[in-house]
């Protein structure tokens, strides 16, 4: 179903009857981008390279290739109800339950021969140590070529220059695997495109300083997508500039209110990592309490202006600019910083199981948040296997959290 060309006919016509029902109509777009990249990829109209979490993908798009993202795929996975199906398959396959369920659901996956088959695959070695190593397995399954960038821990100018050279060979072997000529002003195309997205985004997550806040945090949460696979594509340029101007327009209409059909704001919340995707209680739990997600951490735009006239130095200095790839304090700066900003009361480091990346310094994180002044609470849990924790345990800790910043807000009697 997933490789006829019918199946996307049909379900493209039905995407489009919901196109009112959407929050914004920004997710809707990226909703049909994402549909048609997928049918793009399953029906092999162009060559598929899947790529890991924070790998640029703009050297993909400036290929004319078709990135996809299997990490993005698990999410959809679990939404659709078959994660724990899927994730059993990759434990049946070898892969550990202390990994990361996002791991176990692509390896599940792949093994039942659901994911459109890759001609190279790309992995970056910062940020997440699973992805590579799962990659370099899948890579002998499907006997496709696996091109890795290998990241040095420190930014010095030579350090860049090195990564800006790996990045360069990547383009150049990836045309070469695929049967592409690589033509530098495509390239540049790319990098203008993701420069676009870049902006856009940032214009975005000023507008949403406003208090109260002009959109749901846990949309923007969505906007993973565009973030992971997206950039260098026209699509995520085209989409992260209606997103500004929407919010835009409800930015000039809120009242006392807040935007038309908003909750009342009681609690600003910035959210670490990602959220769960089997279920939404959690997500619908905080909205109802009248928690905001003012901020995530995945939606802050980290790295600096891109130049399309030095593709690879500029892709070079976006990858190693990642403030979680550095020491921890960093990360902490980082976090204060988006807290002042945006006016949070509290916040909520989701702690993946599996991901040390993320859940490492978890501790030292809210310790010198707290000290900071800002209550943080590290809620353990798991984006996509359900098995590992019961939402009724994560609820019960969420709704402590929230009246813990209830008895902060002047005025409460204690």
């Amino acid at each position: 179903m997933l490789s006829s060309p019918l199946t996307y006919t049909l379900l493209g016509g039905v995407l489009r009857l919901t196109r009112g029902n959407w929050p914004l109509d920004a997710m809707y777009q990226m909703g049909l981008f994402a549909f048609n990249e997928t049918g793009r990829a399953y029906i092999g109209k162009a060559p598929v390279v899947w790529s890991s979490a924070f790998f640029p993908v703009e050297l993909a798009w400036g290929l004319g290739l078709c990135p996809f993202s299997p990490e993005v795929a698990a999410a959809y996975i679990a939404v659709l109800g078959f994660g724990e199906e899927t994730m059993s398959m990759g434990e049946q396959a070898g892969y550990s339950r202390d990994i990361c369920s996002f791991h176990r659901c692509i390896a599940g996956a792949a093994s039942a021969g659901n994911l459109p088959r890759p001609a190279a695959l790309l992995a970056s070695t910062h940020l997440c140590d699973g992805a590579p190593l799962l990659f370099q397995n899948l890579a002998a399954l499907y006997g496709a070529p696996l091109l890795a960038l290998d990241i040095p821990y420190n930014s010095s100018p030579e350090a860049v220059r090195y990564v800006a050279g790996q990045l360069e060979q990547v383009w150049l072997s990836l045309a070469d695997v695929t049967g592409q000529r690589p033509d530098r002003d495509k390239l540049a195309e790319a990098v203008r495109c993701s420069e676009r997205f870049r902006a856009q985004m940032q214009r975005v997550n000023e507008l949403r300083c406003r208090v109260p806040s002009p959109v749901s945090g846990n949309d923007m949460l969505g906007f993973i997508y565009l973030f992971f696979i997206g950039q260098g594509s026209r699509e995520a340029a085209e989409i992260s500039a209606g997103l500004a101007k929407e919010i835009e327009r409800r930015v000039a209409g809120l009242g006392r209110s807040g935007p038309t059909g908003a909750q009342p704001e009681k609690y600003r919340l910035l959210w670490m990592h990602l959220k769960p995707y089997y279920n939404d209680e959690l997500m619908k739990f905080v909205e109802q309490e009248g928690g905001v997600l003012a901020m995530e951490e995945f939606s802050h735009v980290y790295w600096p202006p891109l130049d399309p006239e030095q593709p690879f130095l500029s892709l070079a200095r976006k990858v190693m600019s990642h403030f979680i790839f550095k020491p921890v304090t960093e990360r902490i700066r980082v976090m204060a910083e988006l807290a002042r900003k945006y006016r949070v009361d509290g916040i909520v480091h989701f702690s993946h199981h599996g991901c040390r990346t993320a859940s490492g310094g978890a501790l030292m994180i809210k310790d010198a948040l707290q000290d900071e002044g800002w209550p943080v609470l590290v809620l353990e849990g798991d984006c996509l296997d359900g098995r590992n924790e019961a939402c009724g345990g994560m609820l019960t800790r969420m709704q402590a959290f929230l009246e813990i910043l209830q008895e902060r807000k002047p005025g409460c009697a204690l």
